[in-house]
């Protein structure tokens, strides 16, 4: 009976960690929060990212993907959709700007693909956005700035940011650690008793 219920067991506790594995596995990399620079590479005085500035706020949902400019000034927002062709238009040293993007997820990788057109109406692929995420959550992204037609070679960026955590009260030791304990341990605590339970 007892080499019975530790074989109910340990087949029981393989089951659980595959299941997890596999769920961490599917999940899509999540870009959400508020991200602070934190280095540039090659630096470039004259260097500014045009929807990230030193400091932005990033939301994402399985279809959409917001970007808003927090600092430095002008705050600016663009806004996304996975699969589709997206448009954003400012109003940059007094003249319009038309900005229309196409964003992918890919893996562990976002890429933002976008075409500008000024006030004289020639629109051109102009920069490329290459997301991705460190193991230690720094984001990393690669702007590359194509200079106009191909008569110039581009310019590639790298940029590193951390996201910024809000500071959180310390936990209770007695009550708030044992409360996410119990919580932890519950939903194997149920199947281990329902698994006893069945071979008494």
């Amino acid at each position: 009976m007892k080499a019975r219920i530790l074989w109910l067991l340990a087949s029981a506790s393989t089951i659980i960690v595959t299941a997890l594995v596999a769920a961490a596995t599917q999940a899509a990399p999540s870009f959400a929060g508020q991200w602070v620079l934190t280095s540039i590479s090659p630096q470039r005085p004259a260097y500014d990212q045009f929807w990230f500035g030193t400091e932005a706020r990033v939301t994402q949902t399985e279809t959409t993907l917001v970007i808003t400019r927090v600092s430095p000034p002008p705050q600016r927002e663009a806004r996304f959709t996975f699969g589709a062709e997206s448009r954003n238009e400012y109003v940059v040293n007094g003249q319009k700007l038309v900005r229309d993007s196409r964003v992918t997820l890919s893996r562990d990788t976002l890429l933002i693909s976008t075409d500008t057109t000024p006030p004289d109406g020639e629109r051109w692929l102009s920069n490329i956005l290459r997301w991705s995420l460190d193991p230690d959550g720094t984001l990393v992204v690669g702007d590359t700035e194509i200079c106009g037609k191909g008569e110039c070679p581009s310019v590639v960026t790298t940029l590193k940011f951390n996201r910024r955590t809000a500071s959180l009260r310390r936990p209770n030791k007695r009550t708030e650690k044992g409360e996410e304990r119990q919580i932890l341990l519950s939903p194997f605590s149920c199947l281990l008793y329902t698994m006893i339970a069945a071979v008494a």
